[in-house]
């Protein structure tokens, strides 16, 4: 085999098994949330929520704040990677007009690198409990229902896939959350009485709810308080990197006491949020989702692609160089037909070597002629 083509063709095989290793093997281990993961959603929207002076001063008539303008930060971020596991940072920071942090609520997930599920977590490492997602979408997301964890309640339910639509330049998935029941996080109740004097409580309800005061008859004086959690979501997930690109969303969480009747009436609204993605962040998230689609696009179709096409010509260039020497070599090697010579007759001792027989039986009988004539009797 010529050297040439030998070299063509372990450059062909390295080529070609290129191409099925970054496939099958550097893709899957790219394509999973960096250990670098820091991104940052910014909503805007309104809030109606308690003013913790006023209800302190006892001015509950303007103790309930509606309609005030606020911009709403959700930052994300890794904090520790284990193998296929990531904890994530889940931090959002809710402003005032005056850019006055409002509130500021942080947790912290173990979740699947690729699924973004609940995953054990890392030993030594702090990590909220829970059962679905909870900071975002698998990265290959499906048209399906997915499981959510609901922190407020503590539950899982169903993130709905409802249908497919273009946002922001980018064709996604829409997904919708709605959920509402019983305040039972308990980092949330610790900041929140569990139980207010009768007469601000009733004071609050004619406030929020004027026409219709539940009567608080019969309970005892401080009411105790419970609080339901409400929560109305869409979400427009990349249906190729699993980005959300867009979120509508309403959480709301309200004070409850039992009624002279004994069933749980709404008193007074503790927060109710609704925010939605700014244009500017929608955009920042569709270029996200638009860059980390090529990326897998280079990465996963068209470099294993040239690889392997690069890998078949020089391997049918080997082919093509080897079979004309390989033809020359057998022209030049493979015997032909084998022949022998036939021996010549042996001579008469008495007869020159170089005289053919019958050339000798010709002379004897010309030699008897000759006899003949002399002997024979003249006329």
């Amino acid at each position: 085999m010529r050297k040439t083509s030998w070299y063509l063709g372990a450059a062909a095989t390295l080529l070609v098994a290129t191409s099925a290793v970054t496939r099958f093997a550097v893709l899957p281990a790219v394509h999973q949330v960096p250990d670098d993961t820091d991104f940052t959603m910014h909503f805007a929207g309104g809030m109606t929520m308690l003013d913790p002076q006023a209800l302190q001063a006892g001015n509950l008539s303007g103790a309930i704040v509606r309609d005030l303008p606020v911009t709403v930060d959700r930052r994300v971020h890794a904090v520790h990677t284990s193998g296929s596991t990531v904890v994530l940072s889940d931090r959002t920071v809710v402003s005032g007009p005056q850019k006055q942090a409002l509130t500021s609520v942080e947790k912290r997930w173990a979740v699947d690198r690729k699924s973004l599920l609940e995953r054990p977590t890392p030993k030594g490492v702090a990590a909220n409990p829970h059962r679905g997602l909870t900071a975002g979408f698998p990265l290959e997301p499906k048209k399906k229902n997915y499981p959510f964890w609901d922190s407020p309640t503590q539950t899982t339910i169903p993130a709905t896939y409802v249908r497919t639509e273009r946002r922001a330049g980018r064709e996604t998935y829409v997904f919708t959350i709605r959920t509402s029941g019983p305040l039972t996080d308990p980092e949330s109740l610790r900041t929140l009485p569990p139980a207010m004097p009768k007469a601000a409580v009733q004071g609050l309800a004619g406030v929020a709810f004027p026409g219709r005061v539940p009567d608080l008859g019969g309970q005892a004086d401080p009411t105790p308080l419970a609080y339901t959690s409400t929560t109305d979501l869409t979400g427009w997930v990349d249906t190729e990197t699993g980005v959300t690109v867009d979120l509508e969303s309403t959480q709301a969480l309200t004070a409850t006491a039992t009624s002279a009747t004994g069933a749980q009436a709404e008193v007074f609204p503790v927060m109710s949020l609704k925010m939605t993605t700014t244009p500017a962040s929608r955009a920042e998230l569709a270029d996200t989702a638009a860059d980390g689609a090529r990326g897998l696009w280079l990465l996963g179709v068209l470099a294993p692609l040239v690889a392997l096409l690069l890998g078949l010509a020089l391997l049918g260039l080997a082919v093509y160089l080897e079979l004309p020497a390989r033809r020359r070599h057998s022209g030049a090697t493979l015997p032909g037909p084998r022949t022998e010579a036939t021996p010549a007759p042996t001579a008469d001792p008495g007869v020159a070597s170089n005289t053919p027989v019958g050339s000798t039986a010709s002379a004897s009988a010309s030699t008897s002629d000759a006899d003949s004539e002399t002997n024979a009797p003249s006329s």
